[in-house]
């Protein structure tokens, strides 16, 4: 870090006056925010609820941006105004896309706006945690604070990523026995089509309807829900899948299909809305991709679905392995911060 620049001890009496700004504009975006991971995912909002991890980081980090804000007002001496101006800017991007999380529906939010909000993120405790100043007016100085926003970005998502490759889920068809789920739900995946073979299902979804199949032949469920929509005019992945179950000699009448949803977590909101609410049913083993199920029962225990996982057998690249585990690690680390 660079030596104190004269600015930093500068008794100017505008900085608690914009770092109270910087507060009320994240207090702001907390609420907002909230509200729209819980009314977003059709449930009614519960500030500082602590029952779940996304709870807890989300409440967690709105408390430690809270504390160093606090500290910089505390001891104004030890942060610039260059500083705290940037600071304010990041805090302004990060209310922007605060607003568009409340405005997008479920499933419709963009991948780049949460990237955008996790970056803005990553910038703004970058920017508050050290207590040496940056040196803005050099080169070096914006190296630093670029160099400190990409290791807390690298830091969340290193924390994602050892929790979705420790997360138990089971292969035991005992333990999926003894769980007595009243049905498996195998989550959609993408289908193949054309070149004169038909709809057919891709190795990612083909493994998954494995295991779908092992569980209703095995008598370890009694139905099998399949879920995935499409585009207009093509079978849905869910349809393709039933009939791929219908195949393998499973009854019509043990296969649910699910065609509308085209996000995992409108997925999950129909197991809870039309399985748990409607039908009644109150456990659910969920197949997916191994690297996937953390997010997946992340979000049915948030939305109070009672779930456990069952990985498939995919085989793939080590590249490839790395890409989909780091992807699953930010997309996991959106949910619990933004909540879609």
């Amino acid at each position: 870090m660079q030596a104190t620049t004269p600015d930093v001890t500068s008794t100017n009496p505008w900085k608690r006056p914009l770092l109270g700004l910087a507060i009320f504009i994240e207090s702001i975006s907390f609420i907002i925010l909230t509200n729209a991971r819980f009314e977003g995912q059709g449930m009614i909002t519960s500030f500082f609820r602590f029952s779940t991890k996304g709870d807890i980081i989300s409440n967690t980090l709105y408390l430690f941006t809270m504390f160093l804000l606090l500290r910089a007002i505390v001891k104004p001496s030890l942060i610039s105004m260059r500083r705290i101006l940037v600071l304010l800017i990041a805090s302004v991007m990060i209310f922007v896309v605060t607003l568009q999380a409340r405005n997008f529906e479920v499933g419709e939010f963009p991948r780049i706006a949460s990237i955008t909000y996790l970056c803005c993120r990553a910038l703004f405790l970058a920017l508050l945690i050290p207590r040496r100043e940056y040196d803005f007016v050099h080169l070096t100085g914006i190296l630093q604070v670029l160099r400190n926003t990409i290791l807390v970005l690298i830091s969340a998502v290193v924390f994602a990523f050892i929790f979705s490759f420790t997360y138990t889920v089971s292969s035991d068809y005992t333990e999926l026995k003894r769980f007595n789920g009243d049905a498996a739900v195998i989550l959609g995946a993408a289908v193949w089509h054309g070149n004169e073979l038909g709809d057919r299902p891709s190795p990612t979804l083909l493994e998954r309807i494995k295991v779908g199949e092992d569980l209703l032949k095995r008598t370890i469920v009694a139905k099998v829900v399949a879920t995935g929509g499409n585009v207009s005019g093509e079978k849905t992945e869910a349809e393709v899948a039933k009939i791929e179950l219908i195949k393998s000699g499973i009854e019509e009448n043990r296969v649910v299909a699910e065609t509308r949803s085209h996000s995992t977590l409108e997925q999950i909101l129909f197991i809870r809305d039309e399985l748990v609410n409607k039908q009644g049913w109150k456990r659910f083993i969920i197949i997916s991709d191994q690297y996937h199920l953390a997010r997946v029962i992340e979000m049915c225990k948030f939305n109070g679905v009672e779930a456990i996982g069952a990985p498939s057998n995919i085989k793939q690249t080590v590249v490839d392995l790395a890409y989909y585990r780091v992807r699953e690690s930010v997309a996991l680390l959106a949910y619990w911060i933004i909540g879609k």
